[in-house]
């Protein structure tokens, strides 16, 4: 009953007012664009900070191997590099890990 009674009232007031349905219906359209623009924006800024991660873990881990293999005898350099090399790998894996765990916690939380 109350759906018919909706449905009337839509169709009245579409009739009586076309000009507001019509800017209703406009709104509508835009704010799904804006929303979907929205979302696109932050997708790609996500996948693009993704591969700078990925880059930038690159270059630290390179970094770190050339004070690795510099270090020659001095023990003390020879740590703070290797401490270096962990550290690197462990932001390469988690960059390249992210888009993968991202993906899992937006699965889950849509209950897929």
């Amino acid at each position: 009953m109350t759906r018919t009674m909706n449905t009337k009232t839509l169709i009245a007031a579409a009739l009586f007012h076309p000009a507001q349905v019509a800017t209703l219906v406009k709104t509508a359209v835009n704010t799904l664009i804006v929303l979907s623009s929205i979302s696109g924006f932050f997708g790609n800024l996500y996948n693009d900070l993704t591969a700078f991660a990925v880059a930038m873990a690159t270059f630290f881990f390179g970094w770190a191997a050339l004070l690795y293999m510099t270090a020659n005898q001095n023990e003390n350099h020879r740590v703070q590099a290797r401490s270096a090399l962990y550290v690197a790998l462990s932001g390469l894996a988690l960059a390249i890990l992210a888009q993968t765990i991202a993906s899992l916690i937006n699965g889950a939380a849509q209950g897929q």
